[in-house]
């Protein structure tokens, strides 16, 4: 929030910042709808209509459609490397799962000059940091409470543990992938990765996940799953 100087802009009885002439706020960059378009059905793959030029990974949020089973959101990846970030992947879990299928968004905590009328601000380095065809993104909620519910092999014979907690998403609503694209540590001793399954089981209203590695099993885990919207 700017202290002495500047433009400040807050909406709502919270008095929640919108715009601040000092400080970038989470915009929504780019969006649109993701289909199962690769390997029969099986995967999505979706690119940025520009690359995303920032060093650090830019948050892509997804709204799978609404099903009558388990949705598969696995082996998520964020495609590209700093300063040329360029779309993201979603895979069905198996063939028992619903192919990947819903909307997405990407955002970050820059804006860029989009706008061909309306307004934008820069900050005193002459960075845009407000651009009026970027809308604002906001966090809703999070969570991670974890039950642990049990644990096996997958079809690779590779140990999987599962977890599921409570997981009801508003129609507006949109759950962020980068805490899935990252591997999970394996045990106390910090060496070894576990990679992260994710699914949607729509009618029981749970996030189920599944920490794969290639022996052991886990019966706890810290992953956090972040909910946000784009204002529109």
């Amino acid at each position: 929030m700017a202290d002495s100087y500047g433009f400040l802009l807050t909406a709502g009885d919270d008095n929640r910042v919108v715009v601040d002439s000092e400080f970038s706020r989470m915009s929504t960059l780019y969006k649109g709808t993701y289909v199962a378009n690769e390997s029969s059905g099986a995967s999505s793959l979706t690119l940025f209509p520009a690359a995303i030029t920032t060093q650090e990974q830019p948050l892509v949020f997804i709204r799978p459609n609404s099903a009558n089973g388990i949705i598969g959101m696995s082996n998520l990846e964020i495609l590209g490397v700093p300063g040329n970030w360029t779309g993201f992947r979603v895979r069905q879990f198996n063939l028992y799962t619903i192919q990947p299928n819903g909307r997405w968004f990407v955002a970050n905590f820059v804006t860029q000059p989009l706008a061909s009328y309306g307004a934008r601000f820069w900050n005193s380095a002459g960075t845009p940091i407000f651009d009026s065809a970027s809308p604002p993104a906001i966090f809703v909620r999070s969570s991670n409470s974890w039950t642990y519910t049990g644990s096996g092999q997958d079809g690779q014979g590779q140990s999987i543990s599962y977890f599921s907690a409570p997981f009801n998403m508003e129609e507006d609503e949109y759950f962020m992938i980068n805490n899935f694209v990252m591997s999970a540590v394996s045990g106390t001793s910090g060496i070894g990765t576990r990679q992260i399954a994710a699914m949607w089981d729509y009618p029981a209203r749970l996030i189920r996940i599944g920490l794969i590695t290639n022996a052991g099993n886990t019966v706890a885990t810290g992953l956090t799953v972040m909910v946000g919207k784009t204002i529109q």
